[in-house]
């Protein structure tokens, strides 16, 4: 009985304190979370942006650069039958060659090779080629000739010299190979002169000189070095417009129309 007194007593203040007002507020001792004014505007949060860092002009950037290293793969290089219109072996990319040569040349028209001390004569080309590894490219050439004439009587008349400038189309028909054969047409102009005339165009009925528009055709067969040199052989037919050089007996003129056969060597990249 003595020790219930005591606990019933201090439980009894213990509830009375939980149920008891909170106290009011010291008026000295400022809130830590201090109440909203109600009579205050209310304004949208809004976020706070972020500080401009663009740089100075004074201040470096640091650049990112990264190093790759292009890999030719053997698939990218064009197979030997193969028609693409690009060869990443060549500095060129197409194939651009140059080649010096000669060989041999004559006259079709029967008038002409009575008048020419030889049915054969002498030839010498030089000849630039752009696109010799794509399937079509263009050749650009000067072709010189020079043979001897003759009276009708076999009397020694000069030297006939041709001079001949032409551009001609090819088709190259393996043109990643080391053989390529090709073939060709084209258009020129050619003039013959003849030196050393000793007699007159009356006499004889060769004029001093002509001028004449020409076609080539032919076909060719080039083989290439890995270095970049190469040979070249073709054969040429040369279709000329009328000429006024060689007057026949009848009264009509000679046709000029002309072949060829030559060789050359050369580079090409």
């Amino acid at each position: 009985m003595t020790l219930k007194l005591p606990l019933v007593f201090a439980c009894s203040i213990v509830a009375s304190s939980a149920l008891a007002e909170p106290p009011a507020p010291d008026p000295a001792v400022p809130p830590l979370n201090p109440p909203a004014d109600p009579a205050a505007p209310v304004t949208d949060a809004t976020p706070v942006p972020a500080p401009d860092t663009e740089a100075l002009p004074d201040t470096p950037v640091p650049v990112v650069t990264s190093h790759t290293t292009s890999v030719l793969l053997a698939r990218d290089r064009p197979g030997p039958l193969s028609y693409a219109w690009y060869d990443p072996d060549l500095v060129s990319g197409i194939g651009i060659g140059f080649t010096i040569g000669g060989g041999l040349t004559g006259f079709t028209d029967r008038a002409m090779r009575d008048t020419v001390s030889s049915n054969v004569g002498g030839l010498w080309d030089a000849r630039a080629s752009f696109g010799t590894h794509i399937p079509l490219g263009l050749d650009v050439s000067y072709i010189g000739s020079a043979a001897n004439i003759n009276t009708i009587n076999g009397n020694a008349n000069g030297t006939l010299v041709g001079t001949t400038v032409e551009a001609a189309l090819r088709y190259n028909i393996l043109p990643h190979n080391t053989f390529n054969p090709y073939v060709f047409a084209g258009a020129g102009w050619q003039r013959y002169d003849v030196t050393n005339m000793r007699f007159s165009q009356s006499d004889t009925g060769v004029a001093p000189h002509d001028n004449i528009a020409e076609f080539p055709m032919g076909a060719g067969f080039g083989v290439r070095d890995l270095s970049g040199f190469d040979f070249d052989l073709r054969g040429t037919f040369r279709a000329a417009t009328d000429s006024t050089l060689l007057q026949e007996s009848n009264g009509s003129y000679a046709k000029l129309h002309s072949w060829e056969a030559s060789g050359s060597v050369g580079y090409e990249f």
